[in-house]
């Protein structure tokens, strides 16, 4: 099944011409436009605000519910992929 993705136009105005120009010729050494750049950069930037938001909420979180693994028990409870041919 597809993905249905919403895409919206941003206008962004009133950038300096020394920020364009900087802008313009990251993209250019990178070998994409100025759109491919900025559409990157702003993905960036999203990901890494949710990242930051994710973290606040694990250290905002209760640790005590925290309980150690045994690797031992784990791997001797879970189901063997070899199992039927072994028989």
């Amino acid at each position: 099944m597809a993905r249905c993705v919403l895409v919206v136009a941003l206008q962004i105005r009133g950038v300096s011409e020394p920020t364009r120009r900087a802008l313009s010729t990251e993209a250019r050494v990178r070998g994409e436009s100025l759109q491919e750049y900025l559409l990157d950069l702003l993905d960036r930037e999203a990901r890494e605000i949710e990242n930051r938001r994710l973290f606040a909420e694990l250290a905002a979180g209760p640790l005590n519910e925290v309980h150690p693994v045994d690797l031992g028990e784990l791997i001797r409870s879970a189901p063997s992929e070899n199992a039927e041919s072994l028989r």
